[in-house]
């Protein structure tokens, strides 16, 4: 499962009722409060307990005087709504004219369905936001600046977040969204297939080089039973310099993205291994080979040895399915000749122009964006830093796991080299096009760089 189909940590908007249709719904039509529901993970004595337990921010945005409803277009899971539904009816116990409905759409269909949406004048009050999307999301004037509600909240605490995860959501110095998580992304491995093969386990030594190399040992099996040495085969994703090109010295785009280099120098070197990988080595999974997996993630199959991913797959490390279960241990994502990077990324939530009640939006928003709400719903990795440990400890991780992954955080995690203009989607998915030819073997590198060169350049003036 891939970052953004982590669908647990973007269900923190969650909360009692879906809209019947429509972005905005019914906004003034309140309904009586009714009792939560409860799980074997969530009964709700304990979620009674911590909710209040915990220190709630409170705001200088006044309570709206009759009853309204705040609407949440979100993408989640089923298996996170009995959360959202007790925070949902706790939430309303403390601002009892704030009910809060919400509109789930899978990840892959959002994006598309609320540009629609604005398109037709429809929003919901509050919407979530993937990084990649803040730019275009913010030049179609679809998220309002929050800084004259953050002036009046005095606990929201801008530099609770580390400068990096929330600058995807600054344009001109306004602030377009909060936070919900963020991380970087660190190695992960397989203790019991390393052992197998009386191979060392990584560490924060090891450079991408002997990461590759070891790729190649590790690799076994053919058919359902492949053992992969890595997965992974790097994407032509938003964040593919910060992972892999950044530290050779190359880049996707220049800074000011308004020129392709992935066809320089250090882009080609930095990507040349991973070819062969997949090419001569077979060591990669392949688009066919992902397909027969079901699109599942071979590592947390059990079906690779490594695998470069976020700190936001840990709560599903820690649950994986009996069948699938292995022991597995992270460091540092390796290094290169340029130094170690990795790309600090994550999700947010906003308010939306269009909003009908955008006052009790932010007291919505507050509230789930808090140190308080990220420690309520457990999101890991969460993007307030004072709530780091705590929530990553939660998960009865070895201490030296919390404590590597905070440090990435602070020393390497970058937003430098990644993708944020307006035309990102765009530019990926053409890129794409190309480089599925580079990984199957049908193009050289040389000429599919050169090719997403020409494909990609014209693009770039949909980010003026």
């Amino acid at each position: 499962m891939s970052r953004r189909q982590v669908l647990g940590l973007a269900a923190m908007a969650a909360a009692a009722v879906p809209l019947a249709s429509g972005c905005s719904g019914d906004a003034d039509s309140v309904e009586p409060l009714k009792a939560p529901p409860e799980n074997e993970m969530y009964p709700l004595a304990e979620a009674k307990e911590l909710f209040h337990s915990l220190a709630w921010p409170k705001t200088d945005v006044p309570e709206p005087t009759k009853p309204v409803t705040v609407t949440m277009a979100i993408t989640a899971d089923k298996n996170a709504e009995v959360r959202h539904q007790q925070f949902a009816y706790f939430f309303r116990e403390q601002h009892p004219n704030i009910q809060i409905k919400r509109e789930v759409t899978s990840f892959d269909d959002f994006l598309t369905k609320y540009l629609t949406a604005a398109a037709g004048g429809s929003l919901s009050d509050v919407m979530y936001c993937q990084y990649a999307w803040a730019a275009n999301l913010i030049k179609k004037n679809i998220l309002a600046p929050l800084d004259d509600f953050i002036a009046k909240t005095p606990d929201f605490k801008v530099d609770d977040f580390a400068p990096e995860a929330i600058s995807y959501w600054i344009k001109d110095g306004k602030h377009y969204a909060v936070p919900s998580d963020s991380a970087p992304k660190l190695l992960f491995y397989n203790k019991d297939i390393f052992d197998k093969a009386g191979v060392k386990y990584p560490d924060a030594t090891w450079t991408w080089q002997k990461l590759q190399e070891t790729a190649v040992e590790l690799t076994s099996g053919s058919g359902v039973n492949k053992i992969f040495g890595y997965t992974p085969m790097p994407k032509m994703s938003a964040d593919l310099a910060a992972t892999h090109l950044l530290a050779y010295g190359g880049r996707f785009l220049n800074p000011d993205e308004s020129a392709v280099t992935i066809n320089e120098p250090g882009a080609h070197d930095a990507l040349a291994p991973w070819v062969e990988l997949a090419v001569k080595h077979k060591a990669v999974p392949s688009n066919a080979e992902m397909q027969a997996l079901a699109a599942a993630d071979p590592f947390r199959r059990n079906h690779a040895a490594m695998s470069v991913n976020g700190l936001w797959i840990l709560s599903q490390m820690q649950t994986l399915p009996k069948a699938d279960r292995f022991r597995w241990g992270l460091t540092d994502i390796p290094s290169g000749p340029q130094g170690r990077f990795s790309p600090l990324v994550g999700s947010s939530f906003g308010i939306t122009k269009r909003a009908k009640h955008p006052e009790a939006a932010w007291i919505v928003l507050n509230a789930f964006m808090s140190a308080a709400g990220h420690r309520y719903f457990r999101v890991t990795p969460p993007s307030r830093l004072s709530t780091f440990e705590q929530n990553l400890a939660d998960l009865k991780l070895p201490a030296q796991v919390v404590k590597d992954g905070k440090a990435a955080v602070k020393t390497y995690g970058t937003s430098d080299g990644v993708l944020r203009g307006p035309a990102t989607t765009k530019i990926t998915d053409t890129a794409t096009v190309t480089w599925d030819k580079v990984r199957a073997g049908t193009m050289s590198l040389a000429d599919g760089l050169a090719e997403i060169q020409s494909t990609v350049g014209p693009i770039l003036k949909e980010n003026a």
